[in-house]
């Protein structure tokens, strides 16, 4: 069978199935961390609207908002898919020094990640506590939104309210946003709400799509505009949040950071984490791939998955980001990092990204101190690359003992 395969897609391959067999073969790649993102599963609509024929709960299998039977199911089936994933990464029974999972302060996105880890841990002899029910309880970590600028990344920021007005009152905002009068207009006078900008039309698109894939019959003067019309605005509304290397700082700044110091305490020794797992929403997926320049346009499906992959070939650290966007079991695209490629060297991509790496988002957040300590700490940022290779330069040690010092010095920086 692998004698039929293309030799290209071949290749393609070789970097996954390093990973899987985690090098025991291939021992030039070896798997260190892994930082994986998810949107929940299948739900109901959020909100409705005015003229909405099937605005009303009854119509619907849960209240609105909610995970469905099929969001479960979705996210069980992720879960199986990423067991086999790190097979020989992680252990057969849940480690709690091994494996942390984050979700925000959501049902749909908590219940998603339970759903995920049932699939992930099914109960061994040792972990089956009741005979006639085949899960075992992971917990999952969560934080209220209002105090969560890491993963619901809603907490509030002064200093990103003010760079988000500026950016909505901008030429360049209101120019693009003007090509769709017309269809805002027509929205506004069948649903009987306003809409003003992208995230209302998105709104409305991701209701009519529910509907439809729930095969509700949508009111004739949808056939208009759904779905063509309304996708490129609606997909478009993920790229708002981060549409500014300021505002992608404080947005996705928080969650970057967080992701980059786990993984370097895991190089150094620090740390036994293996995997970390972060169950959120359409918005969170959208927000990491636009905020990293690697978001292709199309709306994040349920379970659309982010993988980071920290990996060491021959004592030199590199990443890899991947992507699905399907609400089927498919293997994940390897996205290409910006001046940087497939497998990017670790030190290079926090230094591609140092502009979104916050300091000290507390402080940073504050207006009065806002712009001072952005360009800060970018400067302090270069200046440590400097002094890294300094160091690399003068000091005649091995290899790792490099990366080691390295990745000591920007963990202290983080």
């Amino acid at each position: 069978m692998v004698n039929n395969l293309p030799r290209q897609t071949m290749f393609k391959c070789l970097p996954f199935l390093c990973l899987i067999i985690h090098y025991s073969t291939c021992n030039e790649y070896k798997l260190r961390y892994a930082a994986v993102i998810y949107r929940h599963g299948d739900r109901t609509p959020v909100d409705t609207y005015p003229t909405d024929p099937w605005g009303e709960e009854s119509f619907w299998p849960v209240k609105f908002g909610q995970l469905t039977n099929i969001g479960k199911m979705q996210h069980y089936k992720l879960g199986q898919w990423l067991r086999q994933r790190y097979v020989n990464f992680i252990t057969d029974e849940f480690d709690p020094e091994a494996v942390y999972v984050r979700s925000t302060d959501v049902d749909r996105t908590l219940m998603s990640a339970q759903a995920n880890l049932a699939g992930m841990y099914p109960p061994d002899v040792n972990s089956t506590w009741n005979p006639k029910l085949f899960w075992q309880p992971i917990p999952v970590h969560t934080e209220p939104e209002v105090n969560d600028e890491i993963l619901a990344m809603k907490k509030e920021c002064k200093m990103y309210e003010k760079l988000k007005k500026v950016y909505l009152n901008s030429e360049v905002y209101k120019n693009r946003l003007r090509q769709y009068e017309d269809l805002m207009d027509y929205l506004t006078k069948y649903t009987g709400r306003k809409i003003r900008d992208y995230e209302d039309i998105s709104s409305i698109y991701s209701t009519l799509k529910i509907e439809a894939l729930y095969n509700f019959t949508l009111p004739n003067w949808t056939h208009a505009v759904f779905p063509d019309k309304m996708k490129s605005p609606a997909c478009y509304s993920f790229t708002t949040a981060t549409a500014t290397p300021a505002m992608t700082r404080f947005m996705i700044g928080p969650l970057v950071k967080h992701i980059l110091k786990q993984a370097l305490s895991v190089i150094l020794g620090d740390s036994k984490l293996r995997l970390s797992m972060y169950s959120g929403h359409d918005f969170t997926i959208g927000n990491v791939l636009n905020g990293l320049s690697v978001y292709n346009g199309n709306c994040p499906e349920y379970t659309s998955t982010i993988l980071f992959e920290f990996i060491e070939k021959e004592s030199e650290y590199y990443i890899q980001l991947s992507y699905r966007n399907s609400t089927e079991i498919v293997e994940p695209h390897v996205l290409n990092i910006p001046n940087c490629g497939e497998l990017c060297p670790l030190q290079h991509f926090i230094q591609l990204y140092e502009d979104i790496i916050v300091v000290d988002w507390e402080t940073e957040c504050e207006e009065k101190y806002g712009w001072l300590l952005f360009f800060c700490g970018i400067i302090s940022l270069s200046f440590l690359y400097t002094i890294v290779e300094a160091v690399k330069f003068y000091k005649k040690k091995d290899q790792y003992s490099e990366e080691y010092l390295k990745s000591k010095l920007l963990l202290n920086r983080l």
